[in-house]
Protein backbone atom coordinates (compact mmCIF):
# COMPACT_ATOMS: atom_id res chain seq x y z
CA UNK A 1 0.00 0.00 0.00
CA UNK A 2 2.80 2.38 0.95
CA UNK A 3 4.52 1.61 -2.33
CA UNK A 4 1.38 2.54 -4.28
CA UNK A 5 1.03 5.85 -2.40
CA UNK A 6 4.66 6.66 -3.05
CA UNK A 7 4.19 6.05 -6.74
CA UNK A 8 1.07 8.27 -6.82
CA UNK A 9 2.88 11.06 -4.95
CA UNK A 10 5.75 10.88 -7.37
CA UNK A 11 3.34 11.15 -10.30
CA UNK A 12 1.64 14.21 -8.77
CA UNK A 13 4.95 15.94 -8.15
CA UNK A 14 5.96 15.25 -11.71
CA UNK A 15 2.70 16.63 -13.11
CA UNK A 16 2.76 19.77 -10.97
CA UNK A 17 6.41 20.33 -11.75
CA UNK A 18 5.70 19.91 -15.41
CA UNK A 19 2.88 22.45 -15.28
CA UNK A 20 5.02 24.97 -13.40
CA UNK A 21 7.87 24.40 -15.75
CA UNK A 22 5.56 24.91 -18.71
CA UNK A 23 4.21 28.13 -17.19
CA UNK A 24 7.74 29.35 -16.56
CA UNK A 25 8.76 28.51 -20.10
CA UNK A 26 5.63 30.23 -21.37
CA UNK A 27 6.29 33.32 -19.20
CA UNK A 28 9.93 33.43 -20.27
CA UNK A 29 8.86 33.21 -23.88
CA UNK A 30 6.43 36.13 -23.41
CA UNK A 31 9.13 38.04 -21.51
CA UNK A 32 11.57 37.57 -24.35
CA UNK A 33 8.94 38.68 -26.85
CA UNK A 34 8.30 41.84 -24.80
CA UNK A 35 11.96 42.61 -24.21
CA UNK A 36 12.64 42.40 -27.92
CA UNK A 37 10.21 45.28 -28.43
CA UNK A 38 12.51 47.66 -26.58
CA UNK A 39 15.84 49.23 -27.40
CA UNK A 40 17.93 48.53 -24.28
CA UNK A 41 20.60 51.03 -25.28
CA UNK A 42 17.96 53.74 -25.54
CA UNK A 43 16.48 52.83 -22.16
CA UNK A 44 19.90 52.80 -20.55
CA UNK A 45 20.39 56.44 -21.56
CA UNK A 46 17.69 57.35 -19.04
CA UNK A 47 19.27 55.24 -16.27
CA UNK A 48 22.70 56.67 -17.05
CA UNK A 49 21.32 60.20 -16.76
CA UNK A 50 19.77 59.33 -13.39
CA UNK A 51 23.16 58.17 -12.11
CA UNK A 52 24.70 61.43 -13.28
CA UNK A 53 21.92 63.37 -11.55
CA UNK A 54 22.57 61.60 -8.25
CA UNK A 55 26.31 62.27 -8.46
CA UNK A 56 25.69 65.93 -9.21
CA UNK A 57 23.19 66.30 -6.34
CA UNK A 58 25.87 65.25 -3.84
CA UNK A 59 27.81 68.42 -4.68
CA UNK A 60 24.90 70.90 -4.40
CA UNK A 61 23.22 72.77 -1.56
CA UNK A 62 19.41 72.65 -1.30
CA UNK A 63 18.70 75.82 -3.27
CA UNK A 64 21.03 74.66 -6.03
CA UNK A 65 19.31 71.27 -5.96
CA UNK A 66 15.95 73.01 -6.52
CA UNK A 67 17.27 74.64 -9.66
CA UNK A 68 18.92 71.44 -10.74
CA UNK A 69 15.59 69.63 -10.43
CA UNK A 70 14.07 71.90 -13.06
CA UNK A 71 17.05 71.42 -15.40
CA UNK A 72 16.95 67.66 -14.87
CA UNK A 73 13.30 67.52 -15.84
CA UNK A 74 14.09 69.38 -19.06
CA UNK A 75 16.94 66.98 -19.82
CA UNK A 76 14.84 63.93 -19.02
CA UNK A 77 12.01 65.19 -21.19
CA UNK A 78 14.43 65.39 -24.12
CA UNK A 79 15.69 61.86 -23.41
CA UNK A 80 12.15 60.50 -23.11
CA UNK A 81 11.14 62.21 -26.32
CA UNK A 82 14.03 60.43 -28.09
CA UNK A 83 13.13 57.10 -26.44
CA UNK A 84 9.54 57.38 -27.61
CA UNK A 85 10.62 58.28 -31.16
CA UNK A 86 12.69 55.14 -31.21
CA UNK A 87 9.69 53.15 -29.93
CA UNK A 88 7.00 54.74 -32.09
CA UNK A 89 6.02 51.28 -33.32
CA UNK A 90 4.67 50.37 -29.90
CA UNK A 91 0.92 49.92 -29.59
CA UNK A 92 -1.50 48.85 -26.89
CA UNK A 93 -2.03 45.74 -29.01
CA UNK A 94 1.52 44.67 -28.08
CA UNK A 95 0.63 44.51 -24.40
CA UNK A 96 -2.61 42.60 -24.02
CA UNK A 97 -3.19 40.44 -20.93
CA UNK A 98 -0.21 39.95 -18.63
CA UNK A 99 2.17 41.41 -21.21
CA UNK A 100 1.54 44.90 -19.81
CA UNK A 101 2.82 43.83 -16.37
CA UNK A 102 5.76 41.99 -17.94
CA UNK A 103 6.71 45.13 -19.89
CA UNK A 104 6.54 47.33 -16.81
CA UNK A 105 8.56 44.88 -14.74
CA UNK A 106 11.24 45.13 -17.38
CA UNK A 107 11.00 48.93 -17.75
CA UNK A 108 11.04 49.49 -13.98
CA UNK A 109 14.69 48.37 -13.98
CA UNK A 110 15.37 51.59 -15.88
CA UNK A 111 12.98 53.68 -13.67
CA UNK A 112 10.52 53.74 -16.55
CA UNK A 113 6.98 52.52 -17.16
CA UNK A 114 4.29 52.35 -19.85
CA UNK A 115 1.48 54.88 -20.04
CA UNK A 116 -1.69 54.25 -22.00
CA UNK A 117 -2.83 57.40 -23.80
CA UNK A 118 -5.79 56.65 -26.08
CA UNK A 119 -6.61 55.00 -29.41
CA UNK A 120 -4.16 52.16 -28.68
CA UNK A 121 -1.31 54.65 -28.20
CA UNK A 122 1.21 54.00 -25.44
CA UNK A 123 4.29 55.97 -24.41
CA UNK A 124 7.26 55.36 -22.14
CA UNK A 125 7.67 57.70 -19.18
CA UNK A 126 9.49 57.92 -15.85
CA UNK A 127 8.01 55.97 -12.93
CA UNK A 128 5.36 57.84 -10.97
CA UNK A 129 7.62 58.34 -7.94
CA UNK A 130 10.85 58.88 -9.89
CA UNK A 131 11.47 62.55 -9.08
CA UNK A 132 10.42 62.23 -5.45
CA UNK A 133 12.75 59.30 -4.79
CA UNK A 134 15.61 60.94 -6.71
CA UNK A 135 15.46 64.46 -5.21
CA UNK A 136 13.75 64.14 -1.79
CA UNK A 137 16.99 64.05 0.19
CA UNK A 138 18.55 67.04 -1.57
CA UNK A 139 15.94 69.76 -2.19
CA UNK A 140 14.27 72.22 0.20
CA UNK A 141 11.17 71.20 2.17
CA UNK A 142 8.73 72.96 -0.20
CA UNK A 143 10.17 71.17 -3.23
CA UNK A 144 10.20 67.87 -1.36
CA UNK A 145 6.53 68.26 -0.41
CA UNK A 146 5.63 69.26 -3.95
CA UNK A 147 7.34 66.18 -5.37
CA UNK A 148 5.57 63.99 -2.79
CA UNK A 149 2.19 65.44 -3.79
CA UNK A 150 2.82 64.70 -7.47
CA UNK A 151 4.18 61.23 -6.68
CA UNK A 152 1.16 60.28 -4.54
CA UNK A 153 -1.25 61.57 -7.16
CA UNK A 154 0.45 59.65 -9.93
CA UNK A 155 0.54 56.49 -7.84
CA UNK A 156 -3.23 56.68 -7.38
CA UNK A 157 -3.79 56.64 -11.14
CA UNK A 158 -4.10 53.47 -13.17
CA UNK A 159 -2.01 53.95 -16.31
CA UNK A 160 -2.90 50.58 -17.82
CA UNK A 161 -4.82 49.84 -21.00
CA UNK A 162 -8.03 49.04 -19.11
CA UNK A 163 -8.08 52.34 -17.21
CA UNK A 164 -10.33 55.26 -18.05
CA UNK A 165 -8.56 58.40 -19.15
CA UNK A 166 -10.39 60.59 -16.66
CA UNK A 167 -10.06 60.88 -12.89
CA UNK A 168 -12.96 61.14 -10.47
CA UNK A 169 -14.32 64.44 -9.18
CA UNK A 170 -13.25 63.44 -5.69
CA UNK A 171 -9.68 62.95 -6.91
CA UNK A 172 -9.79 66.42 -8.51
CA UNK A 173 -11.01 67.75 -5.16
CA UNK A 174 -8.07 66.06 -3.41
CA UNK A 175 -5.68 67.76 -5.80
CA UNK A 176 -7.26 71.16 -5.19
CA UNK A 177 -6.95 70.78 -1.42
CA UNK A 178 -3.35 69.52 -1.69
CA UNK A 179 -2.39 72.65 -3.64
CA UNK A 180 -4.32 75.01 -1.39
CA UNK A 181 -2.55 73.52 1.62
CA UNK A 182 0.81 73.89 -0.13
CA UNK A 183 0.16 77.54 -1.00
CA UNK A 184 -0.89 78.28 2.57
CA UNK A 185 2.14 76.46 4.01
CA UNK A 186 4.71 77.82 1.54
CA UNK A 187 3.43 81.24 0.33
CA UNK A 188 6.93 82.38 -0.65
CA UNK A 189 7.99 79.23 -2.46
CA UNK A 190 9.37 79.64 -5.99
CA UNK A 191 6.85 76.96 -6.94
CA UNK A 192 3.86 78.94 -5.66
CA UNK A 193 2.88 80.67 -8.89
CA UNK A 194 3.05 77.42 -10.86
CA UNK A 195 1.03 75.54 -8.23
CA UNK A 196 -1.49 78.40 -8.03
CA UNK A 197 -2.11 78.25 -11.79
CA UNK A 198 -2.43 74.48 -11.66
CA UNK A 199 -4.86 74.73 -8.74
CA UNK A 200 -7.08 77.06 -10.77
CA UNK A 201 -7.06 74.59 -13.65
CA UNK A 202 -8.20 71.86 -11.31
CA UNK A 203 -10.95 74.18 -10.00
CA UNK A 204 -12.17 74.63 -13.57
CA UNK A 205 -12.05 70.87 -14.13
CA UNK A 206 -13.88 70.28 -10.87
CA UNK A 207 -16.83 72.33 -12.02
CA UNK A 208 -16.83 70.74 -15.48
CA UNK A 209 -16.19 73.98 -17.26
CA UNK A 210 -16.33 72.58 -20.80
CA UNK A 211 -18.91 74.19 -23.11
CA UNK A 212 -19.20 71.05 -25.25
CA UNK A 213 -19.69 68.63 -22.33
CA UNK A 214 -22.92 68.42 -20.37
CA UNK A 215 -22.12 67.25 -16.85
CA UNK A 216 -24.25 65.05 -14.64
CA UNK A 217 -25.45 67.95 -12.51
CA UNK A 218 -27.30 65.76 -10.01
CA UNK A 219 -24.33 63.52 -9.25
CA UNK A 220 -21.88 66.41 -9.26
CA UNK A 221 -24.05 68.28 -6.78
CA UNK A 222 -23.55 65.50 -4.22
CA UNK A 223 -19.78 65.85 -4.57
CA UNK A 224 -19.89 69.64 -4.22
CA UNK A 225 -21.98 69.35 -1.04
CA UNK A 226 -19.46 66.83 0.31
CA UNK A 227 -16.60 69.23 -0.43
CA UNK A 228 -18.35 72.14 1.30
CA UNK A 229 -19.01 70.09 4.41
CA UNK A 230 -15.51 68.61 4.57
CA UNK A 231 -13.60 71.81 3.71
CA UNK A 232 -15.69 74.76 4.99
CA UNK A 233 -12.67 77.10 5.11
CA UNK A 234 -11.38 76.31 1.64
CA UNK A 235 -11.55 79.22 -0.84
CA UNK A 236 -12.94 76.68 -3.32
CA UNK A 237 -15.95 76.21 -1.03
CA UNK A 238 -16.74 79.86 -1.69
CA UNK A 239 -16.36 79.25 -5.43
CA UNK A 240 -18.73 76.27 -5.24
CA UNK A 241 -21.22 78.49 -3.40
CA UNK A 242 -21.28 80.98 -6.26
CA UNK A 243 -21.58 78.15 -8.77
CA UNK A 244 -24.58 76.73 -6.90
CA UNK A 245 -26.18 80.19 -6.81
CA UNK A 246 -26.16 80.16 -10.60
CA UNK A 247 -27.12 76.47 -10.94
CA UNK A 248 -30.77 75.60 -11.52
CA UNK A 249 -31.18 72.66 -9.14
CA UNK A 250 -34.92 72.30 -9.74
CA UNK A 251 -34.64 71.67 -13.47
CA UNK A 252 -31.12 70.55 -14.34
CA UNK A 253 -31.98 70.39 -18.03
CA UNK A 254 -32.52 74.16 -18.06
CA UNK A 255 -28.91 74.88 -17.13
CA UNK A 256 -26.73 76.56 -19.71
CA UNK A 257 -23.34 74.96 -19.21
CA UNK A 258 -21.61 77.47 -21.47
CA UNK A 259 -23.00 80.36 -19.41
CA UNK A 260 -22.02 78.65 -16.16
CA UNK A 261 -18.55 78.12 -17.55
CA UNK A 262 -18.19 81.80 -18.40
CA UNK A 263 -19.47 83.01 -15.02
CA UNK A 264 -17.24 80.76 -12.94
CA UNK A 265 -14.22 81.37 -15.13
CA UNK A 266 -14.68 85.11 -14.67
CA UNK A 267 -14.99 84.63 -10.92
CA UNK A 268 -11.79 82.56 -10.79
CA UNK A 269 -9.92 85.24 -12.75
CA UNK A 270 -11.26 87.92 -10.41
CA UNK A 271 -10.74 86.41 -7.00
CA UNK A 272 -8.29 83.52 -7.37
CA UNK A 273 -5.36 85.56 -8.60
CA UNK A 274 -1.79 84.77 -7.60
CA UNK A 275 -1.22 85.99 -4.04
CA UNK A 276 -4.89 86.08 -3.06
CA UNK A 277 -4.32 83.82 -0.04
CA UNK A 278 -2.03 86.41 1.55
CA UNK A 279 -4.66 89.06 0.93
CA UNK A 280 -7.35 86.94 2.55
CA UNK A 281 -5.18 86.52 5.61
CA UNK A 282 -5.27 90.31 5.87
CA UNK A 283 -9.07 90.22 5.56
CA UNK A 284 -9.09 91.47 1.97
CA UNK A 285 -11.79 89.77 -0.12
CA UNK A 286 -11.78 92.22 -3.02
CA UNK A 287 -10.85 91.21 -6.55
CA UNK A 288 -7.51 91.70 -8.29
CA UNK A 289 -8.83 94.64 -10.35
CA UNK A 290 -10.30 96.30 -7.27
CA UNK A 291 -7.00 96.00 -5.43
CA UNK A 292 -5.32 97.87 -8.26
CA UNK A 293 -7.99 100.56 -7.90
CA UNK A 294 -7.27 100.75 -4.16
CA UNK A 295 -3.68 101.64 -4.96
CA UNK A 296 -4.84 104.24 -7.47
CA UNK A 297 -7.19 105.66 -4.82
CA UNK A 298 -4.33 105.86 -2.32
CA UNK A 299 -1.95 107.47 -4.80
CA UNK A 300 -4.49 110.17 -5.73
CA UNK A 301 -5.04 110.93 -2.04
CA UNK A 302 -1.31 111.37 -1.44
CA UNK A 303 -0.93 113.60 -4.50
CA UNK A 304 -3.95 115.69 -3.50
CA UNK A 305 -2.64 116.17 0.05
CA UNK A 306 0.65 117.47 -1.34
CA UNK A 307 -1.01 119.90 -3.77
CA UNK A 308 -3.26 121.32 -1.02
CA UNK A 309 -0.24 122.47 0.98
CA UNK A 310 0.48 125.16 -1.59
CA UNK A 311 -3.11 126.04 -2.58
CA UNK A 312 -5.33 129.04 -1.84
CA UNK A 313 -8.80 128.46 -0.36
CA UNK A 314 -10.47 128.93 -3.74
CA UNK A 315 -8.04 126.50 -5.33
CA UNK A 316 -8.64 124.04 -2.48
CA UNK A 317 -12.40 124.30 -3.05
CA UNK A 318 -11.94 123.35 -6.70
CA UNK A 319 -9.59 120.52 -5.76
CA UNK A 320 -12.22 119.15 -3.37
CA UNK A 321 -14.88 119.18 -6.10
CA UNK A 322 -12.67 117.38 -8.64
CA UNK A 323 -11.25 114.99 -6.06
CA UNK A 324 -14.73 113.98 -4.92
CA UNK A 325 -15.79 113.27 -8.51
CA UNK A 326 -12.68 111.19 -9.22
CA UNK A 327 -13.08 109.15 -6.05
CA UNK A 328 -16.76 108.52 -6.73
CA UNK A 329 -15.82 107.08 -10.13
CA UNK A 330 -13.24 104.74 -8.58
CA UNK A 331 -15.59 103.58 -5.82
CA UNK A 332 -18.38 103.08 -8.33
CA UNK A 333 -16.07 100.84 -10.38
CA UNK A 334 -15.09 98.80 -7.32
CA UNK A 335 -18.68 98.37 -6.13
CA UNK A 336 -19.80 97.38 -9.60
CA UNK A 337 -16.87 95.00 -10.05
CA UNK A 338 -17.35 93.26 -6.69
CA UNK A 339 -21.09 93.47 -6.17
CA UNK A 340 -21.51 89.69 -5.96
CA UNK A 341 -18.86 89.41 -3.28
CA UNK A 342 -20.28 92.36 -1.35
CA UNK A 343 -23.78 90.89 -1.48
CA UNK A 344 -22.73 87.54 -0.02
CA UNK A 345 -19.33 87.34 1.67
CA UNK A 346 -20.11 89.01 4.99
CA UNK A 347 -23.23 87.03 5.84
CA UNK A 348 -23.59 83.85 7.87
CA UNK A 349 -26.57 81.67 7.17
CA UNK A 350 -29.82 83.55 6.73
CA UNK A 351 -28.80 87.17 6.92
CA UNK A 352 -26.64 87.16 10.08
CA UNK A 353 -23.51 89.25 9.68
CA UNK A 354 -20.09 87.68 10.11
CA UNK A 355 -18.78 90.56 12.23
CA UNK A 356 -15.31 89.09 12.60
CA UNK A 357 -14.85 88.85 8.83
CA UNK A 358 -16.34 92.32 8.27
CA UNK A 359 -14.15 93.91 10.94
CA UNK A 360 -11.07 92.23 9.47
CA UNK A 361 -11.95 93.53 6.01
CA UNK A 362 -12.44 97.06 7.34
CA UNK A 363 -9.19 96.92 9.27
CA UNK A 364 -7.48 96.26 5.94
CA UNK A 365 -9.37 99.15 4.32
CA UNK A 366 -8.29 101.57 7.07
CA UNK A 367 -5.05 101.97 5.15
CA UNK A 368 -7.02 103.59 2.34
CA UNK A 369 -9.53 105.57 4.40
CA UNK A 370 -12.32 103.28 3.19
CA UNK A 371 -14.83 100.92 4.76
CA UNK A 372 -17.50 98.40 3.86
CA UNK A 373 -20.94 99.35 5.23
CA UNK A 374 -24.21 97.47 5.26
CA UNK A 375 -27.00 98.64 2.98
CA UNK A 376 -30.48 97.25 2.46
CA UNK A 377 -29.40 93.97 0.83
CA UNK A 378 -25.69 93.43 1.02
CA UNK A 379 -22.80 95.82 1.53
CA UNK A 380 -21.06 98.62 -0.28
CA UNK A 381 -17.63 100.22 -0.24
CA UNK A 382 -17.44 103.88 0.72
CA UNK A 383 -15.13 106.47 2.25
CA UNK A 384 -14.94 106.67 6.02
CA UNK A 385 -17.19 109.43 7.33
CA UNK A 386 -14.42 111.87 8.20
CA UNK A 387 -12.29 111.07 5.15
CA UNK A 388 -12.76 114.34 3.26
CA UNK A 389 -13.00 116.50 6.37
CA UNK A 390 -9.60 115.36 7.62
CA UNK A 391 -7.99 116.06 4.24
CA UNK A 392 -9.57 119.47 3.46
CA UNK A 393 -10.54 121.13 6.77
CA UNK A 394 -7.39 123.26 6.97
CA UNK A 395 -7.38 124.38 3.33
CA UNK A 396 -10.90 125.13 2.06
CA UNK A 397 -13.13 128.16 2.73
CA UNK A 398 -15.47 128.21 5.74
CA UNK A 399 -18.58 127.17 3.81
CA UNK A 400 -16.77 124.21 2.25
CA UNK A 401 -15.32 123.23 5.64
CA UNK A 402 -18.75 123.32 7.31
CA UNK A 403 -20.36 121.49 4.38
CA UNK A 404 -17.79 118.68 4.51
CA UNK A 405 -18.16 118.53 8.29
CA UNK A 406 -21.95 118.09 8.04
CA UNK A 407 -21.48 115.39 5.40
CA UNK A 408 -19.12 113.56 7.74
CA UNK A 409 -21.91 113.43 10.34
CA UNK A 410 -24.41 111.70 8.05
CA UNK A 411 -26.17 108.63 9.41
CA UNK A 412 -25.17 105.19 8.16
CA UNK A 413 -27.58 103.79 5.59
CA UNK A 414 -28.61 100.83 7.70
CA UNK A 415 -29.27 103.05 10.74
CA UNK A 416 -31.18 105.69 8.83
CA UNK A 417 -34.53 103.96 8.55
CA UNK A 418 -34.47 102.71 12.13
CA UNK A 419 -33.78 106.30 13.23
CA UNK A 420 -36.78 107.52 11.27
CA UNK A 421 -38.95 104.96 13.00
CA UNK A 422 -37.53 104.95 16.51
CA UNK A 423 -35.64 108.26 16.91
CA UNK A 424 -37.02 110.83 14.45
CA UNK A 425 -35.46 113.61 16.54
CA UNK A 426 -32.07 112.51 15.15
CA UNK A 427 -33.30 113.19 11.62
CA UNK A 428 -34.81 116.45 12.83
CA UNK A 429 -31.36 117.58 13.97
CA UNK A 430 -29.99 116.88 10.49
CA UNK A 431 -32.74 118.99 8.94
CA UNK A 432 -31.99 121.89 11.25
CA UNK A 433 -28.24 121.69 10.69
CA UNK A 434 -28.64 121.92 6.94
CA UNK A 435 -31.19 124.72 7.21
CA UNK A 436 -28.69 126.64 9.33
CA UNK A 437 -25.99 126.07 6.71
CA UNK A 438 -28.26 127.46 3.98
CA UNK A 439 -29.05 130.46 6.16
CA UNK A 440 -25.39 131.08 7.05
CA UNK A 441 -24.01 130.69 3.50
CA UNK A 442 -26.69 131.93 1.09
CA UNK A 443 -24.12 132.60 -1.65
CA UNK A 444 -22.09 129.39 -1.30
CA UNK A 445 -21.30 127.41 -4.44
CA UNK A 446 -22.42 124.41 -2.42
CA UNK A 447 -25.89 125.85 -1.87
CA UNK A 448 -27.67 123.54 -4.32
CA UNK A 449 -26.03 120.40 -2.91
CA UNK A 450 -26.89 121.51 0.61
CA UNK A 451 -30.47 122.26 -0.41
CA UNK A 452 -30.79 118.84 -2.06
CA UNK A 453 -29.59 117.11 1.12
CA UNK A 454 -31.89 119.22 3.29
CA UNK A 455 -34.86 118.49 1.00
CA UNK A 456 -34.20 114.75 1.29
CA UNK A 457 -33.91 114.78 5.10
CA UNK A 458 -36.97 117.01 5.44
CA UNK A 459 -39.08 114.89 3.14
CA UNK A 460 -38.21 111.65 4.94
CA UNK A 461 -38.86 113.27 8.33
CA UNK A 462 -42.27 114.59 7.34
CA UNK A 463 -43.35 111.38 5.60
CA UNK A 464 -42.32 109.27 8.61
CA UNK A 465 -44.30 111.41 11.04
CA UNK A 466 -47.44 111.96 8.95
CA UNK A 467 -48.31 108.36 8.22
CA UNK A 468 -51.89 107.05 8.16
CA UNK A 469 -51.88 106.00 11.86
CA UNK A 470 -50.90 109.55 12.85
CA UNK A 471 -53.58 111.06 10.64
CA UNK A 472 -56.19 108.67 12.03
CA UNK A 473 -55.09 109.51 15.59
CA UNK A 474 -55.58 113.23 14.94
CA UNK A 475 -58.99 112.59 13.39
CA UNK A 476 -59.96 110.76 16.58
CA UNK A 477 -58.69 113.58 18.77
CA UNK A 478 -55.69 111.62 20.02
CA UNK A 479 -52.02 112.46 20.27
CA UNK A 480 -49.53 109.71 19.49
CA UNK A 481 -45.71 109.82 19.65
CA UNK A 482 -45.41 111.18 16.10
CA UNK A 483 -47.73 114.08 16.88
CA UNK A 484 -45.68 114.80 20.00
CA UNK A 485 -42.52 114.94 17.87
CA UNK A 486 -44.17 117.28 15.35
CA UNK A 487 -45.27 119.60 18.16
CA UNK A 488 -41.81 119.44 19.74
CA UNK A 489 -40.17 120.46 16.49
CA UNK A 490 -42.45 123.41 15.68
CA UNK A 491 -42.25 124.70 19.26
CA UNK A 492 -38.44 124.40 19.37
CA UNK A 493 -37.83 125.75 15.85
CA UNK A 494 -40.67 128.18 15.12
CA UNK A 495 -38.78 129.90 12.31
CA UNK A 496 -37.71 126.72 10.52
CA UNK A 497 -39.06 126.20 6.97
CA UNK A 498 -39.89 122.67 8.11
CA UNK A 499 -42.20 124.10 10.78
CA UNK A 500 -44.19 125.67 7.96
CA UNK A 501 -44.83 122.18 6.55
CA UNK A 502 -45.74 120.78 9.98
CA UNK A 503 -48.29 123.56 10.58
CA UNK A 504 -49.66 122.99 7.09
CA UNK A 505 -50.15 119.30 7.90
CA UNK A 506 -51.82 119.97 11.25
CA UNK A 507 -54.25 122.36 9.53
CA UNK A 508 -55.06 120.04 6.59
CA UNK A 509 -54.65 116.44 7.83
CA UNK A 510 -58.36 115.74 7.20
CA UNK A 511 -57.88 116.30 3.48
CA UNK A 512 -57.79 113.02 1.50
CA UNK A 513 -54.94 114.33 -0.64
CA UNK A 514 -52.79 115.39 2.31
CA UNK A 515 -49.76 113.32 1.26
CA UNK A 516 -49.61 114.90 -2.19
CA UNK A 517 -50.16 118.30 -0.62
CA UNK A 518 -47.20 117.79 1.74
CA UNK A 519 -44.96 116.69 -1.15
CA UNK A 520 -45.89 119.84 -3.07
CA UNK A 521 -45.24 121.96 0.02
CA UNK A 522 -41.77 120.46 0.43
CA UNK A 523 -40.97 121.22 -3.22
CA UNK A 524 -42.21 124.77 -2.71
CA UNK A 525 -39.84 125.28 0.21
CA UNK A 526 -37.02 123.61 -1.74
CA UNK A 527 -37.52 126.07 -4.61
CA UNK A 528 -37.34 128.98 -2.18
CA UNK A 529 -33.90 127.77 -1.13
CA UNK A 530 -32.59 127.74 -4.71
Amino acid sequence: MKKILLILFTVVIFVVGSVLAYKKISYNKKEQEIIQLFNKESLESFSKNKDEILEKLKTLDKEEANEFYKKSRETNDIILEKINREHDNLSAKNFTGEKWDIANKFLNKYDLELFYIENDEVIIGECSDFYYKTFKDYVTEDYKEFLKIISDENMRIDHSINSSMSISLEEVANRIIARENFLEKYPDSKLSEYIHDLCNEYRRDYLYLYPDVVPDYKENLKEYKRFQEKYPNSPTTELIGYYLMELNTDNFEDNDNEALTRIIDEYINKYFYYGYLKEREKGNYFSYDSNKLFEEFKMIKEETSEVLKNSSQEEANKIYKNYLEDNNKILEKINENDYTMLDNTFYIGEGDIDKEKLNKQNKFLDNYGLEVVEIEEGFMLTEKKDFYYNIFKNYVSDDYRDFIKLCSEDIDYIDYFSSLEEHPEIIADKVINWEKFLEKYPDSKLKKKANDICYSYRGDYIIALTSLPTTEALKNGKINEDVKELNRFKNKYPNSPTTEIIKYYLENYKNDDINDMLADKNIEIYNKGE
